[in-house]
């Protein structure tokens, strides 16, 4: 029998759901960061990733998963289905987060601002130019 892999989909301090947000290539070393979903089979309970790994392994043989669990026909046929209806579930589109408002107000121009003022602090920009920008924003 197989050992129940780590379910790595919660927080194992809180409970709360993990969101993987940053994926490094081996290779080169190139990250690559935002919210990346967890595929469906990371998102089922461990023991239907545990027996559909064997079922897959067995390449579907109900007999040759029988002899592996020590279980019955009925009682494969039963797991496969829980599993099945497990990955239908986690199969479900994943509902993507909402946008973030767009800044409305004093709020939008910051960006914008906060340019001037560094255009200013590097002698790029004179005072006056600057003065004149930032009144139009």
């Amino acid at each position: 029998m197989l050992k129940t892999p780590r379910r790595l989909t919660f927080c194992p301090a809180c409970d709360s759901p993990l969101e993987v947000t940053e994926l490094t290539c081996t290779g080169c070393h190139t990250r690559l960061q935002g919210v990346f979903p967890p595929v469906a089979l990371a998102r089922i309970a461990p023991e239907h990733q545990q027996f559909i790994e064997i079922f897959v392994r067995s390449r579907g043989i109900i007999r040759e998963v029988e002899r592996e669990l020590g279980i019955s026909y009925p009682t494969v046929r039963a797991r496969l289905d829980a599993a099945v209806a497990a990955l239908e579930i986690a199969s479900a589109p994943v509902p993507l987060p909402a946008p973030l408002p767009l800044l409305q107000g004093p709020a939008a121009n910051e960006p914008h601002r906060r340019e001037i003022l560094r255009q200013v602090s590097t002698g790029e920009l004179a005072p006056a130019e600057a003065a004149e920008r930032l009144r139009t924003l």
